[in-house]
């Protein structure tokens, strides 16, 4: 069947029908479905396990809270000391977004700073008063237009105040996750420009023939709309999340992959035209050789990006089928639309380097250069595998500086605003000022915070965990303004009594249509009793669900809250929640525990789940199809071993590169895990094509001369292929993003490795090695025997 498919489409009839299919449909799909860029979210709670706490937190405060607001911290730093000009700078800024809340009022929730809460100084300004924040809480999604308008808008504010003796940054996770989606847009354009730009440069390289280097990248290109408008539509209908790095990670994988494809065809053509004089038998005698091989490599690409369905990471879990649709739809063009494509142009499309019909020179254009290689390989096999394996045991090494991180801050550059907020913020206060976890308490049906025994529940928690260590300060509706710096509970007591009934019902009722304060229409002078008693009650009430049935309190942390540390320390928060509650007569599930350091904790319980369970699938997968392709299970064993050792080998290189080169301490959390998918899953192309040429050639010769005729005649296309597959990743390390820096430089250096060292050396030694063992259980081909 697929024989038949490739007869056609290299016909001298098939081949114009083929062009001419591909054209309308694609040109209808691209017409008719979204582009891919335009369906992702980076909105981080759709990647999080359905059963992570942070989540459910998350979606109880959607329901409960309806001022779910995103807060964005405003920072002022002069290390000489905040001066009085400064804190008059701070006023005007103030009264400019007091301004704009009241005629965004939907956008800007609320404002915490020493100009309206100045019970509240002890929390806002530092102990050595060099450092103050304003805490600016904006509603809607933080990955919407709007949201990131507000953000854009408060920067224009305060950048008037921004100077050399005065430092004025808009930080916080509302400003850091708009930097990151900000990067995210603009990277998708630019990314395409390099990666084509690199892979024109490189096959003009290598094959010096204009027409032969541009045709993968229309081909490629097509695809690219089509099979990512496809990809977008059916994830779109199954409400499937796409992450904002799928679309950058999938550009690179299908320009890799595309162009490997086609160059596996494209360099066999080649050879079959000296052997062919009518060009369309010799595409047609091309497909018939390598179409089980790229059959039997993307299947290989597909079956890895599905098997990310099993992850508990969304954001792994969504990047699986977007890229197993575009790698299906490559795959089908290269099996039809390219060999339709060479068939028409011929040997003219390897101008100005025509290949000629020379049936009797077989053999004399054999690359010298490979022929060295095989030889000394084969005559030494035992030498070549020990001398290798030793070179990658010592990469292996750099696994001893293994330290994964999950800390967005890294990922961004040092002068971008959320990280020069952060950095200033830390000087002064906790690191964990710039993003404190949120603990909720849920009371039972039809019971509200004020309740007596609630109130004293909530306080009993806040005591408790004001006792742990790392927790540095704690704030609540029993400490407003601070856990031992504020009234407390007795004088939160006393305010309620003081306050009529009426008076309360109506402050109740005002706060869930989205005001604050006493009810409209009250002139109660605020410095009176009972004024200052409203006060206290609606600072209070800040802390507390619209209906008062669950209550938040803010716990910041010694550390940076976006760091490993922070993170271990949520098992203790969550244990001393849930013992408090427990010892006052509440279940221990009324407690939830939410913020962005509980979020990383889960994501990181999620990877290391990941890690644990899908890799092996996922190799073991790549072994059945290796044994199936080659009809041998000891050369699946010796080939998945293979992948194994170059996968540890490149984490360990990269590693060390990381730290010594350039400086990074940590490694990205999702680089090994995608490392491991895509370097496998692209790499064990090279095996594929390599072991079928070897298959191919021990038909008619013995195995020793059919495996160096096979990488004598593979081993250049394997190279090309994999510096241009390493070039493509490569183009990920001019994007300004830590995390996909350090991705593109892994999977290159780990195609790299596999294509000069594993597939050129280890594997073909190991062949030799073995003989006829390599086709147990079968006898394998016979050929010159």
């Amino acid at each position: 069947m697929l024989n038949r498919i490739t007869d056609f489409s290299g016909s001298s009839r098939g081949k114009w029908i083929v062009v001419v299919l591909w054209l309308v449909i694609a040109g209808v799909s691209i017409s008719l479905t979204p582009m891919l860029s335009d369906s992702t979210s980076n909105d981080s709670l759709l990647f999080l396990p359905e059963s992570a706490e942070s989540k459910r937190a998350a979606e109880m405060v959607r329901e409960k809270f309806s001022s779910d607001g995103t807060p964005a911290i405003i920072v002022f730093r002069n290390e000489n000391g905040l001066s009085e000009q400064d804190f008059a700078a701070g006023e005007t800024i103030y009264n400019e977004i007091v301004a704009m809340q009241e005629q965004e009022r939907t956008n800007v929730d609320s404002i915490v700073s020493i100009y309206n809460i100045p019970q509240a100084r002890a929390e806002l300004i530092s102990p050595d008063e060099t450092t103050m924040t304003m805490i600016v809480s904006i509603t809607g999604s933080v990955n919407d237009e709007p949201y990131a308008d507000r953000i854009e808008a408060l920067r224009d504010i305060t950048g008037e105040f921004d100077g050399a003796e005065l430092l004025v940054k808009v930080s916080g996770p509302g400003g850091l996750i708009t930097d990151l989606v900000s990067v995210f847009a603009e990277l998708d354009f630019f990314l395409l420009l390099v990666t084509v730009a690199l892979v024109l440069v490189l096959l003009l390289l290598i094959y010096r023939s204009p027409v032969i280097a541009i045709v993968p990248l229309l081909i490629v290109g097509l695809v690219f709309q089509f099979g990512g408008g496809l990809a977008a539509l059916i994830l779109r209908e199954l409400d499937f999340p796409i992450s904002g790095q799928s679309s950058g990670i999938m550009t690179v994988i299908l320009f890799g992959a595309g162009t490997d494809y086609y160059l596996f065809i494209a360099s066999r053509y080649r050879e079959e035209l000296r052997q062919c004089e009518d060009k369309h038998d010799a595409i047609q005698a091309t497909m018939r050789g390598v179409s089980p091989a790229i059959l039997s490599a993307g299947g290989t690409l597909v079956i890895a990006a599905l098997l990310l369905l099993l992850t508990d990471l969304g954001s792994y879990r969504g990047l699986g089928p977007v890229v197993a649709i575009t790698v299906l739809v490559m795959m089908a063009a290269a099996l039809t639309l390219v060999p339709a494509v060479l068939a028409i142009i011929g040997r003219n499309g390897f101008w100005p380097f025509r290949p000629a019909y020379e049936p009797d020179a077989t053999g004399s254009r054999d690359s010298r250069l490979w022929t060295r290689i095989a030889r000394t390989v084969l005559e030494h096999p035992a030498r070549m595998l020990a001398t290798t394996t030793i070179v990658l045991a010592l990469l292996i090494g750099g696994m001893a500086y293994f330290d994964l991180s999950y800390d967005s801050l890294e990922s961004l550059p040092s002068d971008v605003e959320s990280v020069e907020g952060f950095e200033a913020l830390r000087e002064g206060f906790p690191a964990g000022s710039l993003a404190p976890t949120s603990v909720y308490v849920m009371f039972p049906n039809g019971e509200t915070l004020y309740d007596s025994e609630n109130l004293a529940t909530v306080d009993a928690v806040a005591a408790a965990l004001a006792e742990v260590d790392g927790v540095v300060a704690l704030t609540g509706p029993t400490d407003p303004f601070g856990r031992g710096t504020g009234p407390g509970i007795d004088a939160i007591r006393a305010s309620i009594d003081a306050i009529p009934a009426d008076i309360r019902e109506s402050i109740a009722t005002a706060r869930t249509e989205g005001a604050s304060g006493p009810p409209a229409g009250a002139e109660i002078d605020p410095d009176s009793e009972l004024g200052q008693a409203i006060g206290l009650y609606v600072t209070s009430l800040g802390f507390a669900s619209d209906d008062a049935s669950v209550a938040e309190m803010q716990v910041t942390l010694s550390e940076n809250p976006y760091g490993g540390a922070a993170m271990d320390l949520m098992p203790d928060i969550r244990e001393a929640a849930r013992d408090a509650v427990e010892a006052n007569g509440l279940e221990r599930d009324a407690i939830l525990v939410g913020g962005e350091t509980a979020e990383n904790a889960n994501t990181r319980t999620a990877n290391t789940r990941d890690s644990l369970v899908v890799l092996p699938i996922i190799l073991l997968a790549i072994m059945v199809i290796l044994g199936w392709l080659l009809r041998s299970v000891v050369a699946a064993l010796y080939l998945g071993a293979t992948i194994a050792f170059t996968y540890f080998a490149t984490l360990g290189f990269s590693i060390l590169v990381f730290r010594f080169v350039f400086g990074h301490e940590s490694l990205s959390s999702s680089v090994p895990f995608l490392l491991f998918v895509f370097v496998n899953a692209l790499g064990v192309d090279y095996s594929i094509y390599l072991m079928s040429r070897i298959r191919e050639e021990a038909e008619q010769f013995d195995l020793r001369h059919a495996t160096e005729r096979a990488l004598v005649r593979t081993g250049g296309v394997i190279t090309s292929a994999g510096i241009i597959l390493a070039g493509t990743f490569a183009a990920l390390m001019s994007l300004p993003l830590r995390d996909l820096f350090q991705f593109g430089f892994a999977v290159s250096a780990g195609v790299l490795i596999d294509t000069f060292i594993t597939r050129s050396l280890i594997v073909p030694s190991i062949v030799e090695l073995l003989g006829d063992r390599n086709w147990w259980p079968g006898k394998g081909p016979q050929g010159g025997r």
